[in-house]
């Protein structure tokens, strides 16, 4: 590495730390003040709380990395035409896009950074997260609670299964409903059962309605006892149904295939997936973003800098959530709901680099 990209890359690493650390820091401290009265109510602990917010640290990270990776790239523009640093290395034949070439390849690695902390550390602090707030905080029973009511699940095949009760510890379920589904999202059988019984080996039902449909005709079975073999187990049914940044991409690929089983269309689950890529690029192109509007001040304004980054982080993220939003009612497709708004600024960002090179 050459002494000028040591430079920047020093400069920069100095104005991003600092950018985020304060970020980090007004984000915890609004959301303890906003929480303070309920945190008190509910009589949590004070270790509690601080414990929450090291699981919430991760989240907080990846949300204001991009803003700290603008606010860094528009402060060191700053201070560079400030100090008419630029003017001289531009004195010297080195080019705008020379300098800020090394910026550039850290908005690259700090996109590469999100996403592993978006794949392997954020499903599992954000989980924690929540069961420490709903149990510790708001004393809540674990989601491991013995009873669950009106509980919903999609089994691996694709089965959609209702209990109005399902007791953990008995392993017994209550007036359960079962539909399955063909490859055409018909319903090709229903089965009612006043009981839904684990015998160590399987589950056995009581007191059952068994219906097939084919070709408009319906045929009705009643049995007073029915084994059922599937691969769900009673811890299977107790479990938590993560949600999709609970997960990674991996695990959320196989939710996202075993809700289409059951016939269902996970707007909402594949636009999150689509989300985990598209994210993480918002570092690379905010860096893209603010290299031709800082580089070409005349005068260099610190106060003109943290003004402009907020601007522009603000139309991005709220392009990247109207987008997000539209993939979730199904206005758009899922991946282009979640690459619209780095499909807009990145190319405005490529435009304005291009004609602002020297």
């Amino acid at each position: 590495m050459k002494i000028i990209d040591k430079y920047i890359s020093s400069k920069f690493w100095k104005f991003f730390l600092m950018a985020l650390l304060a970020f980090i820091l007004v984000f915890v401290i609004v959301d303890l003040v906003e929480n303070l009265d309920r945190y008190i109510d509910k009589g949590a602990k004070a270790f509690d709380v601080f414990e929450y917010y090291i699981f919430f640290l991760p989240y907080i990270i990846a949300l204001v990395i991009p803003i700290a990776t603008l606010l860094a790239t528009a402060f060191l523009g700053g201070y560079l035409v400030k100090n008419r640093e630029l003017v001289a290395l531009r004195s010297a034949g080195i080019s705008t896009l020379r300098v800020t070439s090394t910026i550039i390849m850290w908005g690259v690695f700090l996109s590469i950074f999100v996403f592993v902390l978006g794949e392997f550390i954020l499903p599992g602090s954000n989980y924690a997260k929540d069961e420490l707030k709903r149990t510790k905080i708001d004393k809540k029973s674990s989601n491991t609670a013995r009873l669950k009511n009106q509980l919903f699940y999609i089994a691996e095949d694709g089965a959609v299964y209702y209990f109005r009760v399902f007791d953990a510890k008995s392993k017994l379920g209550r007036d359960v409903v079962i539909l399955k589904k063909n490859n055409n999202d018909e319903i090709y059988e229903r089965i009612d059962a006043k009981r839904m019984k684990w015998t160590g080996f399987g589950w056995r039902l009581t007191d059952v309605i068994r219906r097939n449909f084919s070709d408009g005709n319906e045929k009705l079975t009643r049995m007073a006892r029915m084994e059922l073999n599937i691969s769900e187990k009673p811890e299977d049914f107790a479990r938590k149904i993560p949600k999709p940044e609970e997960m990674g991409i991996v695990e959320l690929s196989k939710f996202i295939a075993k809700i289409k089983k059951s016939g269902i269309e996970p707007k909402r689950e594949e636009t999150d997936l689509w989300m985990k890529f598209a994210y993480p690029l918002v570092n690379i192109i905010v860096v893209i973003l603010g290299i031709p509007l800082v580089f070409k001040q005349r005068k260099g304004s610190y106060i003109y800098g943290f003004g402009q980054s907020f601007f522009i982080a603000f139309l991005y993220l709220a392009a990247l959530r109207a987008g997000q939003t539209l993939g979730y009612n199904g206005t758009l497709s899922p991946w282009f709901a979640a690459f619209a708004g780095n499909i807009l600024f990145g190319s405005v960002g490529i435009v304005l680099l291009w004609f602002s090179k020297d």
